[in-house]
């Protein structure tokens, strides 16, 4: 399919920017749990009485208030099993694969230690053996909460990939103004970590959040391990419409049939598309704001 570039007009943009670019609230919506299990065809294997009991305290996952994050390691032996996070003893609220609620099993191979997390902020439940658990250590941690700066191991700045895409997301408000350094740590300690240019071992990444309260955005790319921070640009929904960040300042968008509710077409288009289109959105670098460009394939 030929690339196109075509314009709109700068509200037409705004809106475009708006629908595609919109961060992704995912909210704690319910209270925090008593109790998170992992159960699943793995738990007679771990001591419970069987299989799929949300309340085997066996299978418990413990709270670390440091991290704020649910965490236990389990010796699970060889075998293809599958799980979930319940909370509260219970099926009322569980969450499975993509961090959805009521969602499918998760698949997990055993044979090894397998450390199993649940963060009740994003509801993403995963273990080490089927995700990069990456976390961005630097001097602005204590800012978050984390018992000082450059820990590997606290997890309140952890990457996280509910959607599998191996781009690995943190947000947040809570680092005040100023300059800051950071890297990427995997598997939370320092043998295996990236810095700039994705360089293993390498120099770390200077950073600046405007002004307390800005919202700052990490995205770890697992492929290329770099690591980009931005302040203030848009971001797509990692999550639910498959974004990509093509270079510091521009997004890259797989739009699928959304072209046909409303979203810009190419001048030769007749009718309605239904054809999947790749949408990129460039910032300014100066305001963070789309220019109006859209670049479709």
């Amino acid at each position: 399919m030929r690339s196109q570039r075509f314009r709109t007009r700068p509200s037409a943009a705004l809106a475009l920017g708006t629908a595609l670019l919109a961060v992704s609230a995912v909210a704690q919506e319910t209270p925090p749990p008593a109790t998170v299990t992992i159960p699943g065809s793995l738990q007679s294997e771990l001591g419970c009485p069987g299989d799929w009991m949300p309340d085997c305290a066996i299978t418990h996952l413990s709270y670390d208030a440091a991290d704020d994050v649910w965490q236990q390691a389990f010796d699970v032996p060889a075998g293809a099993f599958e799980y979930k996070a319940a909370l509260n003893d219970s099926w009322d609220e569980n969450y499975g694969l993509g961090a959805v609620r009521n969602g499918p099993n998760i698949p997990l191979t055993g044979g090894r230690t397998v450390k199993f997390y649940y963060d009740h902020k994003s509801h993403w439940v995963t273990d080490n053996a089927r995700s990069i658990i990456a976390t961005v250590p630097g001097s602005f941690q204590s800012e978050l909460g984390c018992p000082g700066d450059w820990m590997p191991d606290c997890l309140r700045s952890w990457l996280q990939d509910p959607d599998g895409d191996g781009l690995y997301t943190f947000t947040t408000t809570a680092i005040p103004a100023g300059s800051y350094e950071a890297k990427v740590a995997i598997n939370e300690s320092w043998a295996e970590n990236y810095g700039r240019d994705g360089v293993r071992d390498g120099a770390n990444i200077p950073f600046t959040v405007p002004a307390d309260g800005a919202e700052i955005f990490f995205q770890y790319d697992a492929a290329s391990h770099r690591l980009t921070i931005l302040d203030g640009a848009p971001r797509g929904d990692l999550h639910r419409a498959r974004a990509h960040w093509v270079s510091r300042d521009t997004i890259a968008w797989n739009s699928g049939s959304h072209i046909a509710q409303g979203y810009p077409r190419r001048p030769d288009d007749a009718g309605d598309r239904t054809d999947p289109v790749a949408v990129c959105i460039r910032a300014s670098h100066s305001s963070g704001r789309s220019d109006g460009g859209v670049w479709g394939t």
